[in-house]
């Protein structure tokens, strides 16, 4: 303890700016700037390698195989077999300087003139060659950028835009285009339902029957129902016929809706929150948490 306590005395009465100051002295002294973090983990990586390899050597030397010496050192064989058998410490080569051994040969090829990174795979791999085409474009991405760009446009010379591609009219924006109100359409919009309804003339008519129930339904107007009614069973339209049919077996309560000033809205509204609450509720409790719940909130 003693002798623990006297080399560690110079170190607690030194004074703390000149233990500070150390390192920068030196590397003022020296010259040399300080390094990066990146190359202290390269510095700390290499240390531990070197470690390790001279652990494995040192393990050989004593005769222990290398399935012993991997399960000691808990590392793969494949790394005490390359250790053992490079002789010498295997430096690790920077990523930048790594050379593939397809490399003359495709710079070969791109000196020649061909730039097609497809085309190069398909030929290498007629040699032999079993990696993929993107293999390819990563040994050539730094080649092609160093291609010159296109030639600067001449002044005075525009390039002529691409005329607009038309879209196609889809069934469902041109039935919407049929029931929405003929006062908010665009002149676009209406010269576009004029050239459906005279392309044909079962579209004109449908057209007509759209607006006539948006018009009957908008300002409730209950006697025009049934005059509707029979028109729409005499289209030529099957779906207009089956929702005619569809009104016609729920007749009263069309009607109600539009010759009466109630409203069903208030029930289903109740009937969504309702809903809403068991789907909330769903597992936790009974029926009697529910029905609180609801009378709660009511």
């Amino acid at each position: 303890m003693a002798s623990l306590q006297a080399s560690r005395a110079p170190e607690e009465t030194a004074p703390e700016d000149e233990r500070a100051g150390a390192p920068q002295d030196q590397w003022e002294a020296s010259g040399a700037r300080p390094l990066t973090v990146a190359e202290q983990h390269r510095q700390i990586s290499r240390a531990n390698r070197l470690a390790r390899y001279e652990q494995i050597i040192a393990l050989h030397r004593q005769g222990f195989s290398q399935r012993a010496i991997a399960r000691h050192l808990h590392v793969s064989r494949k790394v005490v077999h390359r250790s053992v058998r490079a002789g010498t410490f295997p430096e690790r080569v920077p990523t930048g300087r790594r050379q593939s051994k397809l490399t003359p040969y495709l710079r070969r090829r791109w000196e020649q003139g061909c730039h097609n990174g497809l085309q190069l795979a398909r030929e290498i791999q007629a040699q032999g060659f079993r990696g993929s085409a993107s293999l390819v474009g990563k040994l050539t991405c730094d080649w092609r950028a160093r291609l010159p760009g296109p030639p600067e446009r001449v002044r005075g010379k525009k390039r002529q835009a691409d005329p607009p591609v038309k879209r196609r009219l889809s069934p469902r924006h041109a039935s919407w285009l049929f029931v929405k109100d003929q006062q908010q359409l665009t002149a676009d919009q209406r010269a576009l339902i004029e050239h459906i309804c005279h392309t044909n003339a079962d579209l004109q008519e449908l057209s007509q029957l759209g607006q006539d129930f948006v018009q009957m339904v908008k300002q409730r107007q209950a006697r025009r129902l049934d005059p509707w009614l029979a028109r729409a069973h005499q289209s030529s339209s099957v779906e207009l016929r089956g929702f005619a049919s569809g009104i016609k077996r729920d007749y009263a309560a069309v009607k109600a809706a539009l010759s009466l000033p109630w409203s069903q809205g208030q029930v289903e509204g109740q009937i969504t929150r309702l809903k809403f609450l068991k789907r909330q509720m769903y597992g936790r409790a009974h029926f009697a948490l529910l029905r609180s719940h609801v009378l709660r909130r009511a």
